[in-house]
Formats: structure tokens, C-alpha cells, sequence
């Protein structure tokens, strides 16, 4: 006889309740398991009370070797398309840098956290070991303001961690900027070029660039990195970003190793990026926004549409002229059609004359 769905959750539940606690409850972070905050930005309500969102990821570094590096799926279309030698695999800077794609993600895990002397306890992370959630803050502090939110360690483990995140006003302006040829020299016309910057190259600042948006920071604005690279560039990019750039919420891809092509995953980004940026705006109703991508792929087409979306929010599109991408003007003009032709511009050096204040 055939178990019906009711009979189904029954079990279900009493399986559930036999269970360990870890296991229904999410277990704490552990010694030998790591955790990383991504950078956010938080809303502010009508009552003056905040809701900051939180991410985290829990993980565990594997110190892998060739071989098991080899047997990722991404991780061996990469040496292959590099024509990387074993030597070549065995260097430090790539070693340091791909681990953070082989390492084992943590799930239902479970941490708590001290905002406004209240204890909150986050949901348990998924299978990608990432957990998404909000708290709400009370704070007379200035807004712009950095906050800090202390993680509270298990008994005997004695490291410290806190996520952060800026206090942004209902009203102002930001600016949503894209990183890989952008911000950061990263050749994502050619894949190949694209992998090595990634891989074995030390990261660069695009020439002029951390001096303008220094500009636009003391002009007020807020920042949101804003990019199709996967999470697991972030602390590869959070070195640069802190060293050069004026501090961000940052908002990258979810990705795993284990079966997605890294290249189909770089070439999928135009949706990600429109469904995102749309969502920042969205959060920030309020505020004007200066849209900056660069020429080499699709930010064109992306911050059209965010503009025909969003057309009293959108101050000015900025395009940085990649060497080697389509710089047509009927590719702009034909992009653009319909957004005034004050809106954007097409820039080979940034300049403040590209923004009227």
C-alpha cells in the first residue's frame, strides 16, 4: 500500500524529532571551520529604525593537492584553457588564490550575534554554505556610518568575527559600479587573459579611476561593487578594493566548481547584473544613481535598462571605452535609444567634467 503525503510528513515530523538537536537546530561554528561577512548596505525605515542585512559564509580550507584540484571539474577546464604546467599549478599565488574554490562549504550552521544588546540567531546556511538575513537596528548614530555586529564565539574559541555594514540613508547618492575592467584591470574580452589576471597576476587599479570615485565620495555618494565574478573572489578583490577605493556594500554570483563551467558562468552575467541592480534601486527609492560599467561586455545594455526602469533615479551612465571592444557609436547610439543623450557617455579617462553637480 502506497504512503500517502500526509503519512509522509508524519514520518517526516517524527524523524525530525528523533533527530539530533545540531541537525534540526543548525550546529555552531566550529574550530577547524571558518566564516566570512560580506560587506552590506542598510535601509533606513520611516521610524528612523534600520534594517541591515547580514551575509555570511561558513567554510572549511582544504588543503588540497594537484590531484584533487584536478578532479574539479572548473578548476581542470581552467589548466587545460591556460595551458597551465604542473609547475605552474604548484606556485604560491595560484595555490592561495584557487583554494577558495575547493573549499568545503558549511551547512546548517548556526551563529548569534549582538545588535542593540539583543541576542539574534541566524537561519542555518544552505548547502552552499552562505545564509542570507536581516536584523533590525536602532542607532543615533550619523548615517554613512560603518557598524560593526559582533559575532558571539562558542565557549573556548577565542577568535573574533563581526559582519559590517553602512548606514544609508533614505535620500542621496549612490553610484553602482561595476569591478572586472572597470575598477580592476581584468581583460575580460579575452578569457584566457581573463584567467590569468584572475589566477597568477597581482590585481591593478584601473589608471585614474580610484581618484574619481575618491571625487564622488566626497561628493556624498555611496557605493555598491556590483559584479558577475563569484563570491569566491572576494577575498581576492577585498585586498584591492580597501587599498584603492572608497569602502562598499559588494554583491557578487553564486557559484560551484564542482559541476558549472567557469566560462558559461562568466558569460551569463547580463541578467544576474540587471536583476541585482534593479534590486539596489529598488531598496533606495530616494536616491539618484550614477550607473559605471565599462565597453567590454554588456554593461551598455544593462544600464539601459536599468535607466528605462528607473528613469528618475538614474543621475548619469558612465562607459569606460575598453581597447578591443565594440566602441561603434551606432552600438551606444542603437543601446541608448531612447534614454537623453545627457544621460550617458562613453569615456576613455575619467574626468569630474563627466558628471554636472
Amino acid at each position: 500500500m502506497s504512503t500517502t503525503t500526509s503519512e509522509k510528513l508524519v514520518l517526516l515530523k517524527n524523524w525530525l524529532q528523533m533527530a539530533p538537536i545540531w541537525l534540526r537546530h543548525g550546529s555552531p561554528l566550529k574550530m577547524d571551520e571558518e566564516l566570512r561577512f560580506f560587506p552590506t548596505s542598510a535601509t533606513q525605515n520611516q521610524d528612523g529604525s534600520w534594517d541591515v542585512p547580514i551575509h555570511a559564509w561558513f567554510y572549511e580550507l582544504d588543503q588540497t593537492s594537484l590531484m584533487r584540484l584536478l578532479s574539479v571539474k572548473a578548476v581542470a577546464e581552467l589548466l587545460e584553457y591556460m595551458d597551465i604546467t604542473e609547475e605552474q599549478a604548484r606556485l604560491p599565488v595560484f595555490q592561495d588564490r584557487i583554494k577558495w574554490f575547493l573549499v568545503d562549504n558549511e551547512s546548517n550552521k548556526r551563529i548569534e550575534m549582538i545588535l542593540n544588546d539583543t541576542l539574534h540567531k541566524s537561519p542555518r546556511t544552505g548547502l552552499d554554505g552562505h545564509a542570507h538575513f536581516n536584523l533590525p537596528y536602532l542607532s543615533t548614530e550619523q548615517t554613512g556610518q560603518w557598524i560593526d555586529i559582533p559575532v558571539v564565539m562558542p565557549e573556548g574559541d577565542e577568535r573574533v568575527f563581526h559582519a559590517k555594514s553602512q548606514l544609508i540613508p533614505r535620500q542621496g547618492l549612490s553610484v553602482i559600479s561595476d569591478i572586472d575592467d572597470t575598477v580592476k584591470h581584468s581583460e575580460v574580452i579575452d578569457k584566457k587573459k581573463l584567467v590569468q589576471n584572475t589566477f597568477l597576476k597581482e590585481y591593478a587599479a584601473v589608471d585614474g579611476m580610484p581618484a574619481f570615485y575618491q571625487w564622488l565620495a566626497n561628493k556624498g555618494a555611496y557605493f555598491h561593487y556590483l559584479s558577475s565574478s563569484p563570491w569566491q573572489m572576494h577575498p581576492m578583490l577585498e585586498p584591492m578594493l580597501d587599498n584603492y577605493y572608497p569602502k562598499g556594500a559588494v554583491h557578487l554570483r553564486n557559484f560551484n566548481p564542482s559541476n558549472r563551467s567557469f566560462f558559461k558562468f562568466f558569460m551569463s552575467s547580463e541578467v544576474y547584473k540587471i536583476t541585482k541592480a534593479m534590486s539596489i534601486v529598488a531598496r533606495y527609492p530616494e536616491h539618484q544613481f550614477i550607473l559605471i560599467g565599462d565597453s567590454g561586455e554588456r554593461d551598455p545594455e544593462v544600464y539601459a535598462r536599468i535607466y528605462r526602469e528607473f528613469p528618475y533615479n538614474v543621475k548619469q551612465i558612465l562607459i569606460r571605452a575598453v581597447d578591443g571592444s565594440n566602441l561603434h557609436q551606432n552600438r551606444f547610439e542603437e543601446v541608448f535609444a531612447g534614454v537623453p543623450k545627457d544621460k550617458w557617455k562613453v569615456f576613455a579617462e575619467p574626468s569630474h567634467s563627466l558628471i554636472d553637480f
